[in-house]
């Protein structure tokens, strides 16, 4: 038996290389099943009586832009395309205002937390943590950070690049620079700072450390926990990828609850220009109401207040992704129709207020 497990993680990249590949046909024929028509219903948040629950709003935090178009991940790549523009601008992640804006904005939305996207020590990401960190505390928030994939890999050295030696680096500078000066402002989980990664950042190896909660968020995940049995695991959703393709008619949805009671939703997500740039491909499995016709994220929140009682985390996937399209911060939207009056911005306050007030 120990033999047998031994063997198994000796081949576990491999193991991973040969699942994503079935793993791929498998979801390309359950996805072209999956958009069923269901009942066409009329959404709005005055219809339903919303009662107190102890539920954490959190949403996914983006800190790497540089400050002009054409520049800092505002079109700057085929990996950055951006169409929909701030309303304060292509800003720097770096500048104070542009921070406080969207502490603001984000405290003023009732969401209680920032998931914060980090890509490693020294990073420009790094500099802007530090500050959101020491300015969270002003607007009553807190936040987490999320260890993004920053190291370079390949699906054959993952186990490799993201062992013990990286986690080990990482927790410890982690430790220093966020949780000792900022533990007034970090959110904690289960009695203990939360650190979350960004898979392939955990996936095939996740460190005991007691220092920490830590959660392995994905993409994916109903699919990559099958390989559970050799040490993959995901706990959370980065976006309800299980919905896409939703791109025209209606349906029945069923958001998924996942481990300590969290849930992902999203407004949109949309990166069909990435494909078009040839640095992406089949998109069009992941497109999930690129124009707001179908008005998916009001539905994904009504689902969320008929089941309040189940969920302890929602996680708004995010803030101000701007090259997948799924953000809520305040901006001039390309592909919404002049005639539609929907703002992902106001229908989070709308809704947030009404999980948090009784009514």
């Amino acid at each position: 038996m120990f033999w047998c497990k031994a063997l198994l993680r000796k081949l576990l990249p491999y193991t991973v290389t040969v699942a994503v590949i079935i793993i791929a046909g498998i979801v390309s024929v359950v996805i072209s099943l999956y958009n069923l028509p269901g009942n066409t219903s009329t959404y709005t948040v005055n219809s339903t009586k919303y009662w107190h629950h102890n539920i954490t709003i959190a949403v996914f935090y983006y800190v790497w832009y540089g400050g002009s178009l054409g520049g800092g991940h505002w079109n700057d790549s085929g990996l950055t395309i951006v169409i929909d523009k701030p309303l304060i601008g292509y800003y720097s992640s770096l500048d104070d205002s542009a921070i406080e804006w969207q502490l603001k904005l984000i405290r003023n939305a009732g969401i209680d937390v920032l998931f914060v996207s980090w890509w490693g020590p020294g990073s420009f990401e790094d500099k802007v943590v530090r500050k959101v960190f020491s300015l969270i505390g002003k607007y009553g928030l807190k936040a987490a950070i999320m260890v993004e994939p920053y190291k370079p890999y390949s699906l054959l050295n993952i186990s490799k690049v993201y062992g013990r030696k990286f986690w080990d680096e990482a927790l410890d500078y982690l430790y220093k620079n966020y949780i000792l000066p900022y533990n007034d402002v970090y959110f904690h989980l289960n009695g203990k700072p939360l650190i979350l990664s960004f898979s392939p950042v955990g996936l095939t190896y996740r460190p005991n450390d007691d220092r920490f909660t830590i959660r392995v968020v994905g993409t994916r995940v109903d699919y990559l926990n099958l390989l559970s049995f050799i040490g993959v695991h995901v706990d959370w959703d980065l976006w309800p990828d299980y919905l896409a393709p939703w791109t025209s008619g209606d349906k029945n949805i069923e958001l998924r609850i996942r481990k300590d009671g969290y849930v992902a939703i999203t407004p949109r997500f949309d990166d069909t220009r990435m494909c078009k740039a040839g640095v992406r491909n089949l998109c069009w499995t992941r497109t999930l109401d690129p124009d707001y016709t179908l008005k998916a994220y009001i539905r994904q929140w009504e689902w969320i207040l008929k089941n309040k009682d189940k969920v302890h985390i929602v996680a708004i996937y995010s803030w101000n992704e701007y090259h997948e399209r799924s953000e809520i911060e305040p901006h001039i939207d390309a592909t919404k129709p002049k005639w539609l009056d929907y703002d992902p911005y106001t229908i989070t306050v709308e809704y947030v207020k009404g999980i948090k007030h009784s009514g």
